[in-house]
């Protein structure tokens, strides 16, 4: 298994994103957050959410719905508990997205408008589902899918880490085998790098490193100069 990554500012004064990834007991575990809230709460936000999934899973490593669900709303404390005790920080809060690897399976969680995709042989075969007014709006059909990336309600989130939260998405165990690879990425990244951009660059790449070094100058060369902070951690099993 390999592990690479990108996060900068963007168009941005400040990268309120942050990521990190651990091992233990023969399980990977890989976060990406997007902080939100002003006064650098947002950066606080993102960075405790991370940094609590990582320390709960180096206490307890597991791969199970129960384990993934424990991670997330532990770090959903942390953050609540420290807004509630500066009021600067009141209303930050965080977007996650949580891969856990063990063997030849993988499960992920989600919570905001961060994502994860499953790729396997080049295609993605999963995509987990936004907590955004414009991502019900395409559960509703009032919108295409791809019209989430243009949509005035893809950044108002309905569930995030933090007072707002209610509810994440966890998905069932999946196959992780020789062929698969996983995208965890921010807003900041899949707005620009679309399901045909990852599909046709880790096709057309030779390895891990040359297809992130291609998704990245699509995304660099899509996004305007004032464009959100964007992290993407992608793994290849």
């Amino acid at each position: 298994m390999v592990i690479k990554w990108i996060s900068r500012a963007g168009g941005r004064p400040e990268n309120e994103d942050f990521y990190g990834h651990t091992r233990k007991k023969g399980i990977t575990c890989v976060v990406v957050a997007d902080g939100l809230g002003g006064h650098s709460g947002g950066e606080i936000a993102s960075r405790l959410t991370v940094n609590t999934i990582l320390g709960e899973f180096e206490k307890e490593p597991g791969f199970s719905k129960e384990h993934i669900e424990r991670y997330i709303n532990t770090a959903k404390d942390t953050v609540v508990n420290k807004a509630m005790n500066d009021p600067l920080l009141l209303h930050m809060s965080s977007t996650v997205v949580v891969l856990l690897i063990k063997g030849r399976r993988a499960m992920w969680a989600n919570v905001g408008d961060s994502r994860i995709y499953k790729l396997y042989e080049g295609s993605i075969t999963d995509v987990s589902e936004d907590h955004s007014l414009a991502f019900l709006d395409f559960a509703r059909g009032t919108i295409e899918y791809n019209d989430i990336r243009t949509s005035p309600n893809q950044n108002k989130l309905i569930s995030a880490i933090g007072v707002s939260m209610d509810g994440m998405n966890i998905s069932e165990p999946a196959t992780a085998g020789i062929g698969s690879a996983f995208v965890l990425c921010t807003d900041g990244w899949w707005e620009y790098v679309t399901e045909q951009d990852m599909e046709e660059t880790y096709k057309n790449s030779s390895n891990i490193h040359d297809w992130l070094k291609r998704m990245i100058e699509i995304r660099e060369e899509k996004a305007p100069k004032d464009s959100d902070n964007y992290t993407a951690m992608v793994v290849m099993v």
